[in-house]
C-alpha cells in the first residue's frame, strides 16, 4: 500500500514574499519569529519579510544563525521563540536556515535533549512551533520536506531530525532571492536538487505522483544550472532552479539512497552538503544500475540523453561544468579511515529506501573511490 503524502501550501514567483503577511494570517499567527542569518539581513530579506507583515502583525528578529545547523541553532531558536512569546517561525535562509528552525520549532514544545528525537517522531508529544519556509537557496527542498539534518557541533556528523509535524505549513518561493547567490553555491545547491530528484526517483518506494515531479525536477536543472551559474541574474533560469529545487524536496519524500548516506558520512566537516552527494551520485548510480530497471532509461530522456547507460558519466560531467570537483579529497576532505567511514555508511537509515544497499566491503570500495 503506497501512502502519498501532501507537501503543504507553496507560493511561488517572484515577489512572493509579499504573501508572508497573507500566509501567517491563514495560521492566525500575528507574532512570527523571523530566523535568519546576519547576511540575508543585510541583503534586505528581512526588510521585505517586514513590509510584507499585515496590521497587527509584530516580528521578533533573530539574525544570527551559523553556517551550519547545529543544537546550539536550534536552541536558540527555541529560546527566541519562547522569549518573544511567538506563535510562528518564519525561516528565512537555505537549507541550514529551514533545518535549524525545524529543529527549534520541536524545542519550542518539547524537552531537550534534541538528539533524542532523531529516528523517534512518535517522541514529539507537545506542540511544535508552525513554521513558513522561505529558501533563499535553490537546492535543499527544506521547505517542503519533514525533516531535518542537524550536527551535534560544528565538524560532527549530522542526525536527523523529522516527522510529520516538521512540514513546513506554508512554503514561499521567491527566485528573487536567489539573484545574489555566487555561482559555486548556486552549483552545489542545484546539483543537491538533482541529487534529491534522482534518489528519490530510483527509490523503491511506490510513489507515481512523486516520481513524475522527480523527472520534471532533472528536466528542470540539466536545462538550466549552468545558465544560472554562468549569469545570477538569468530570472528564467532562476525561477526554474526554484522550481526544480523545490520539486526535489517533492520527490525525496520516496526517500533518498546512497548518495545521501555518503554525504551524511564525510559530514564530519564543513563541507558543502550539496556538493558532497553531487560527488558522490554518478558512482552510486553505477552501483544501483542493475536494480532499477528502466528508471535509468528514463532519466537519461529527462536529461536529453540516448540511454539509461550514460547517465553516470552525464552527472559527473554537469559537475565539472558547473565547477564543482569529481573528489571529496578535491572538495578539501581530509580523513583517511576506510574502515571507520564504511562502518557509519552501511548501517545508515538512507539505505532502506536505495534500491540496492551497499554492504560495509562494497561501502569502503566506493569510498575508496570518492577519495581517488
Amino acid at each position: 500500500m503506497a501512502l502519498i503524502p501532501n507537501f503543504g501550501r507553496v507560493q511561488f514567483g517572484f515577489g512572493a514574499i509579499a504573501t508572508l503577511g497573507d500566509e501567517l494570517a491563514e495560521l492566525g499567527a500575528k507574532r512570527p519569529l523571523i530566523a535568519t542569518e546576519r547576511r540575508m539581513a543585510e541583503l534586505g530579506f528581512v526588510d521585505g519579510a517586514k513590509r510584507a507583515l499585515r496590521p497587527g502583525q509584530e516580528a521578533t528578529v533573530l539574525d544570527t544563525m551559523p553556517p551550519q545547523p547545529t543544537v546550539a541553532a536550534a536552541e536558540a531558536v527555541a529560546a527566541a521563540y519562547k522569549a518573544g512569546r511567538c506563535d510562528c517561525i518564519v525561516a528565512i535562509g537555505g537549507g541550514i536556515v529551514i533545518d535549524a528552525c525545524k529543529a527549534g520549532a520541536i524545542l519550542s514544545g518539547n524537552p531537550s535533549p534534541l538528539q533524542q528525537y532523531s529516528g523517534h517522531p512518535e517522541r514529539i508529544a507537545g506542540p511544535v512551533a508552525p513554521i513558513i519556509a522561505i529558501p533563499t537557496t535553490a537546492g535543499t527542498g527544506s521547505e517542503v520536506t519533514r525533516g531535518a539534518g542537524i550536527h551535534p557541533a560544528p565538524g560532527q556528523r549530522e542526525f536527523s531530525a523529522g516527522g510529520p509535524k516538521l512540514l513546513p505549513k506554508a512554503a514561499i518561493c521567491d527566485p528573487e532571492l536567489t539573484l545574489s547567490l555566487p555561482p559555486r553555491i548556486t552549483a552545489g545547491t542545484g546539483m543537491d536538487a538533482l541529487g534529491h530528484c534522482i534518489e528519490g526517483f530510483i527509490s523503491p518506494a511506490e510513489n507515481p505522483v512523486a516520481e513524475a515531479i522527480a523527472l520534471d525536477g532533472i528536466r528542470r536543472v540539466v536545462t538550466y544550472i549552468e545558465r544560472a551559474v554562468a549569469d545570477g541574474n538569468d530570472r528564467e533560469a532562476r525561477w526554474n532552479m526554484q522550481m526544480a529545487a523545490t520539486e526535489g524536496g517533492m520527490a525525496l519524500s520516496k526517500g533518498l539512497g546512497s548518495a545521501h548516506a555518503l554525504s551524511i558520512t564525510f559530514s564530519d566537516s564543513e563541507l558543502h552538503h550539496g556538493a558532497l552527494v553531487t560527488i558522490a551520485l554518478p558512482v552510486v548510480l553505477r552501483f544501483v544500475a542493475g536494480a532499477i530497471g528502466d528508471k535509468l532509461d528514463r532519466i537519461a530522456a529527462a536529461m536529453k540523453l540516448t540511454k539509461g547507460s550514460e547517465v553516470p558519466d552525464a552527472s559527473a560531467r554537469l559537475n565539472e561544468r558547473v565547477g564543482l570537483p569529481s573528489s571529496v579529497r578535491a572538495l578539501g576532505y581530509r580523513k583517511n579511515d576506510l574502515d571507520e567511514l564504511a562502518a557509519f555508511a552501511a548501517p545508515h537509515f538512507f539505505n532502506r529506501t536505495s534500491p540496492r544497499a551497499p554492504n560495509q566491503a562494497q561501502y569502503k570500495e566506493i569510498i575508496a573511490e570518492l577519495m581517488r
